[in-house]
């Protein structure tokens, strides 16, 4: 078959502007019915739920000045503890790319964050680095902002689709994350899987589910076909969020849903001369 003619069948993917279907945002679980509603989305939502249990054990542990930077709706801020000073921070396009707005978030354009040097005791940036076009620059900025001997906390997806198009731009492997690390300056950097090939297959039967009950189509029967499977595979579907949810703490192989990276701007940089020079 000619190239030419194979091309002309297939869809260019840069001609998609939008999807049809956008990840839910994450929010405060202020009352009773929102924090049942987010323990039935983290249920579902295997992404959230590895992160959401990554954080969980790290986030009340921190003392100081925290910075969430790509806050969002700061759906973390809770697991802080009442004496952190906590800034949240977010792009003034988070409205019109991502579908968020929310109070005591300060916003901010351009590539450099709006924070003097060794502000923070602590940087938080979850599922924000795959969304910005020059990660170095912006982990040179998370390196600016941390206190000598500051901790930063991030996360990033890798088995996870195209999201937030057309405003997602990277997947990361531990290589690719240690080495953009390495350059900003950090230190002790240490790189953990969540989830494992298990948890990765159940995501995607339960992804390819929401899709047939969650069709993109101009053919109104071939949309109500789509439901109708759809809606006759539920059982497949909670039987897999069970069984991921079962398996979510035992290691795998390389391939998972994210990552979850931790590294430390260090107290002093390495002798030169025979001095040691602060960061």
């Amino acid at each position: 078959m000619d190239s030419n003619s194979s091309s002309s069948q297939r869809q260019n993917l840069l001609s998609i502007k939008t999807e049809h279907w956008k990840p839910p945002v994450y929010s405060r679980d202020s009352n009773i019915f929102q924090k049942i509603r987010l323990m039935l989305f983290r249920f579902l939502d295997l992404q959230a739920r590895t992160i959401w249990r990554d954080l969980s054990g790290e986030l009340p542990k921190v003392k100081g000045t925290a910075l969430d930077m790509g806050c969002g709706m700061q759906p973390f801020r809770h697991m802080f503890s009442p004496e952190v000073r906590y800034i949240g921070v977010d792009t003034v396009d988070s409205k019109a790319h991502f579908g968020y707005e929310a109070p005591d978030t300060l916003y901010y354009s351009g590539k450099i964050w709006p924070l003097s040097d060794k502000k923070a005791d602590f940087i938080l940036c979850t599922e924000t680095l795959e969304h910005i076009l020059d990660p170095l620059f912006f982990l040179k900025e998370a390196f600016r902002c941390l206190k000598p001997g500051g901790r930063l906390l991030l996360t990033v997806p890798f088995a996870a689709r195209w999201h937030f198009i057309a405003h997602d731009y990277w997947r990361y492997t531990p290589a690719g994350l240690y080495s953009l690390l390495k350059k900003a300056g950090f230190s002790s950097i240490r790189i953990f899987a969540r989830g494992n090939q298990f948890t990765v297959v159940c995501y995607k039967i339960m992804g390819f589910i929401f899709s047939l009950i969650f069709p993109k189509s101009s053919n109104y029967f071939f949309e109500c076909l789509c439901r109708l499977i759809g809606l006759l595979a539920l059982p497949t579907l909670v039987i897999s969020a069970i069984l991921a949810n079962l398996t979510l703490g035992k290691t795998g192989s390389v391939d998972c849903l994210g990552f979850t990276v931790f590294a430390e701007r260090p107290q002093k940089s390495k002798k030169r001369g025979g001095r040691a020079k602060e960061n």
